[in-house]
């Protein structure tokens, strides 16, 4: 199901902004992006839009909520495989909270099961 903003937007000819919040992960680097390759498999959030920025200009959230850093489209296609596609339907992010640090997972209170023991 597509927004009303993307159906707009595609029969306009511009853009089609992914939604804020969509979650994106790095999966390819080349020549072009050289700095890249050691960040591969990196997950990021899709930020807000800003106006003065433009649709196209896509921040990228890190995992302690802050945005760290920018890419469009063109390259977001290229380069990220999308793991989560939002529902978000504010592109501007107006009354939202920041975005939450991400919690990751304490390893040393987990306990697997193997066979029915506790590993």
């Amino acid at each position: 199901m597509q927004h009303s903003w993307m159906e707009k937007s595609q029969e306009v000819g511009k853009v089609v902004p992914i939604p804020p919040t969509s979650v994106v992960r790095l999966a390819a680097a080349d020549r072009s992006t050289p700095r890249w390759r050691e960040y591969l498999g990196r997950i990021f959030r899709i930020g807000y839009y800003s106006r003065q920025d433009g649709l196209d200009c896509v921040w990228l959230v890190n995992d302690e909520g802050k945005y760290e850093q920018t890419t469009d489209h063109d390259y977001l296609f290229k380069y990220f495989d999308v793991i989560h596609l939002a529902k978000e339907k504010s592109l501007y992010g107006r009354g939202k909270p920041p975005f939450p640090l991400i919690r990751h997972a304490d390893k040393g209170r987990i306990k697997r099961r193997v066979s029915g023991k506790k590993v």
